[in-house]
């Protein structure tokens, strides 16, 4: 097989290897087995990109450093296969895999444990067993495959984050360090059968890879988003794509093209770092990603990749990626990306403030911890005589996960016994409240529609109370104000589905909300209440879905909502003049429970400016109030006026919280609301509405 043109140090993950002799062999080296500054300073970008992307600064893509992190593993570990399949004819998996755990699991062990012992200290007792799940998902490198199971939203802003959230990228890195060497050999086993040559038989694994592979995201992005973020398989055409291009014979294709070596050298290098800043520049966290969007970062960091691999002097690219201050920055990368995310999270979480000075402030103390993490923790390991042997590496790593995993699982069972006690105990019982409750009677409509009652069940005047698991959490109040009302109270929800004929992304088990939505309108020709009221949640902008299942955003999202709306209304006032909509609560920015029960107040409090309260739900909630308004329809606002002032919306305490999570109301404070509810449902039936607030 030809000897491919690759770096031969071994370079792969986040981070860089240490400087070395060798290391200086500068940036006109396009060939042959010398250091490659450039890759090492596209390294830096990467890292600085999720950085600042994670400090709120103004770089609304930096999240896609992330993919030029897949495609730099890819393109070495690629490399580093070829030489060796060309050198020996095959690849000696023990000892590619003795190299991946001495590269990355001492350092991600330490910041693991040490992230978990500041969630201790800074966190409330209700997280920290789900955190210390985390943490050992993370050592075992399949926190990528818990957080969608879990429904985790990477770009989610509604609660308290995860401070491993960011080790899903570690996830996908090593799933492909254990599966690619597998591929490669059964590529080579393959050529070898077929008589084939071997390196035209790994273009062709590494070609088909990525265009199955991309064709896959693209449809999973569409159909499945959340997972479509976090798998393998939706990602290994960026690791493919730089494999590819590992493959090629930059000499002949240099000496083939009509430019000279250093025009085309600049020309690559210039096109891709203008796709790699239009990427951090102009992707947005609501664009459908991974699918064909991550092209922009992908192809950038591809042609950065070849256009280091054209033999020519340096260029501008060259002189600016081997910046010292950029090299530096590439060495700790690694480190860097593992410390930066828990000093955000925990800092911000202390100090009951995200402001950007701050998250700044925190990451670049994290700058701090990574780089004497590179100094006395990455380097010693990687380097060390002792661990040449695989088996004793196999060892110390093994006793690195019992120790992380032992301190994991005593988290867990500490978390258990804490929790029978107070103030815990009402918080945790708070959080477990029921997500359905039973109904009183039930009984079926002319459209054989199952009807569940609850109130005055033998009243001759019905309420209808319509809407998602925003109207399922008013129940225990509706309930009550029902019964001590004289009033038939009929309810008609589900978990996630808008009243609102709109598409919104469900759990696979859930299935659409298409039925439910058409079912509920029919209920209500079939039963002509007396009285609808409407609850729905106003925070559908990000989660909305065409038929084909294919996301909504943007301006398409918010037509779509208007749509639906203005039709639902439009039908609910004409089958009764008695309609009420439930004004909806705030989404808060944090959870309100585990901020209550913190060890520590922080500097702030937990409740949230009226500002940012009016803000949270975006746009929804004004075109809901323009629709209402068209038709005439009564709100009630069933918390702003008890939970606001002019400047601020308050949580509760830990004893009479608000919340039970970051967006649904606890049964202590809807309970306290039976008398409003009271009035407002009397008022609703006699149509006298005016005065219902």
């Amino acid at each position: 097989m030809a000897q491919a043109t690759t770096p031969a140090v071994d370079r792969s993950g986040p981070a860089p290897e240490p400087r070395s002799p060798g290391r200086d062999a500068g940036p006109g080296q396009g060939s042959g087995h010398s250091f490659r500054t450039d890759i090492n300073g596209l390294r830096a970008v990467a890292v600085l990109a999720v950085v600042v992307y994670h400090a709120g600064i103004a770089v609304p893509g930096g999240f896609t450093g992330v993919d030029v992190f897949y495609v730099i593993s890819g393109y070495l570990i690629s490399s580093l296969l070829l030489r060796e399949v060309d050198r020996t004819g095959t690849v000696d998996l023990v000892a590619f895999w003795t190299r991946r755990m001495r590269r990355l699991v001492p350092a991600l062990a330490l910041v693991v444990m040490v992230t978990l012992l500041a969630c201790l200290v800074l966190l409330s007792p209700l997280v920290w067993g789900r955190l210390a799940a985390h943490g050992a998902a993370a050592m075992l490198f399949v926190s990528n495959l818990l957080f969608p199971y879990q429904g985790q939203d990477y770009f989610s802003e509604s609660a308290t984050p995860s401070p491993y959230l960011h080790t899903w990228s570690l996830g996908i890195e090593e799933q492909f360090y254990l599966f690619w060497p597998l591929l490669v050999l059964l590529a080579v086993a393959v050529a070898r059968r077929s008589n084939l040559p071997a390196l035209r038989t790994l273009r062709l694994l590494f070609g088909g890879t990525f265009v199955v592979s991309l064709a896959f995201s693209a449809w999973l992005t569409a159909t499945a988003p959340d997972w479509a973020f976090y798998v393998l398989p939706t990602r290994a055409w960026e690791f493919a794509g730089a494999a590819l291009v590992a493959t090629l014979p930059w000499d002949r294709l240099a000496r083939a093209v009509p430019l000279r070596p250093w025009v085309l050298r600049t020309l690559l290098g210039t096109a891709g770092i203008a796709l790699l800043a239009l990427s951090f520049a102009v992707v947005r966290e609501t664009d459908p990603f991974p699918g064909t969007v991550a092209l922009l970062p992908v192809g950038g960091a591809l042609l950065v990749l070849a256009a280091g691999s054209v033999p020519a002097s340096g260029t501008w690219v060259d002189r600016v990626l081997g910046l010292p201050l950029l090299q530096r920055f590439g060495d700790v990368s690694y480190s860097w990306y593992l410390w930066h995310w828990p000093f955000v999270v925990l800092t911000t979480a202390a100090v009951q403030d995200d402001a950007v000075w701050i998250k700044v402030l925190a990451s670049v103390a994290a700058l701090g911890a990574a780089v004497a993490t590179y100094r006395w923790v990455e380097n010693p390991v990687r380097f060390s005589r002792a661990l040449r042997s695989w088996r004793r590496t196999a060892a110390v790593t093994l006793a690195i996960g019992i120790v992380v995993g032992g301190f994991a699982a005593g988290t867990r069972v500490a978390t258990a016994e804490v929790l029978q006690h107070e103030p815990y105990a009402t918080a945790a019982a708070t959080r477990a409240e029921p997500s359905s409750y039973g109904c009183a009677a039930t009984s079926r409509t002319a459209s054989d529609i199952e009807l569940c009652l609850l109130g005055d069940v033998d009243a001759s005047s019905t309420v209808l109370l319509l809407g998602d698991s925003h109207a399922m959490q008013w129940i225990p109040a509706f309930d009550a104000a029902a019964q001590d009302a004289g009033l038939r109270l009929a309810v008609r929800w589900r978990h996630g589905c808008p009243a609102a004929e709109v598409g919104v992304v469900q759990p696979t088990d859930r299935g659409p909300c298409d039925d439910f939505q058409a079912e509920s309108l029919r209920l209500v020709e079939d039963l002509r209440p007396d009285a609808v009221v409407v609850s729905q949640a106003q925070i559908y902008g990000g989660r909305m879905q065409r038929p084909d299942g294919s996301r909504v955003h943007d301006q398409e999202a918010l037509d779509a909502w208007t749509t639906a709306n203005d039709e639902l209304f439009a039908r609910l006032t004409a089958l009764t003049p008695n309609v009420v909509a439930v004004q909806d609560n705030p989404k808060l920015d944090l959870d309100p429970l585990e901020c209550l029960t913190r060890p520590w107040p922080g500097l702030g409090d937990c409740s949230m400016s009226r500002a940012e309260a009016e803000r949270s739900n975006g746009e929804l909630p004004r075109i809901s109030a323009e629709i209402w308004a068209a038709y005439g329809v009564t709100v009630w606002d069933g918390v702003w006026s008890e939970t606001c002032d002019d400047t601020r919306c308050r949580v509760g305490d830990v004893q009479h919280p608000v919340y039970r999570d970051y967006h649904h109301l606890s049964a202590d404070y809807v309970l306290s609301q039976v008398r409003s509810v009271e009035r407002m449902l009397t008022d609703a039936v006699r149509g006298t509405s005016s005065n219902i607030r």
